[in-house]
């Protein structure tokens, strides 16, 4: 029977045997791994040390940098606080100057009406007196030519200029 020399047992200076071959190759192994295992855990432990330094920079440059940086938002947000504000100032000055454009709008739009009504009201007026003239214009006229016969019914230049006159200052007064 072949077996390993490891596991052959080990005869001790007084004859017997010092441990079972099974336990001391079990034991070597267990030494071996826990080497092994000591190994990978320094290993990892260094890695572990460099990046809790890293952290360690990381939260003082953080701390370094937050107090700026929280004052530097807290500058952003008031200004735009105060925009919004002047913006919300703003839209109620336009509302109201919008609302004030609105009723000078709507006077303007009732002097017009009002000045329109009275130039319509003084053509009228106008026509009426215009009309009773010279219907008293044509009866002294019909009375004239009664007086005299002879005399040709076209009107004088003076009832001319009367009449070119009268529409004249109706356009005036209408414009």
């Amino acid at each position: 029977m072949a077996s390993d020399p490891s596991l052959q047992p080990e005869i001790g200076p007084d004859g017997l045997s010092r441990e079972a071959p099974v336990i001391a190759y079990t034991e070597r192994k267990i030494e071996e791994e826990q080497l092994q295992l000591r190994k990978f855990i320094e290993e990892n432990y260094s890695k572990i040390r460099d990046v809790e330094r890293e952290l360690a920079n990381l939260t003082m440059e953080m701390k370094l940098t937050a107090g700026p940086k929280k004052a530097a938002l807290e500058h952003l947000r008031k200004k735009i606080e105060m925009s919004t504000e002047r913006i919300r100032v703003a839209k109620q000055k336009e509302e109201q100057a919008q609302k004030v454009w609105e009723a000078a709008s709507q006077a303007v739009k009732d002097e017009e009406a009002m000045k329109q009504k009275l130039c319509e009201d003084l053509n009228n007026l106008v026509k009426e007196s215009s009309s009773t003239q010279f219907s008293r214009l044509e009866e002294l006229k019909r009375r004239l030519e009664a007086l005299n016969p002879s005399r040709a019914s076209a009107p004088s230049p003076y009832v001319r200029y009367l009449l070119f006159h009268f529409i004249y200052l109706l356009i005036i007064f209408c414009a």
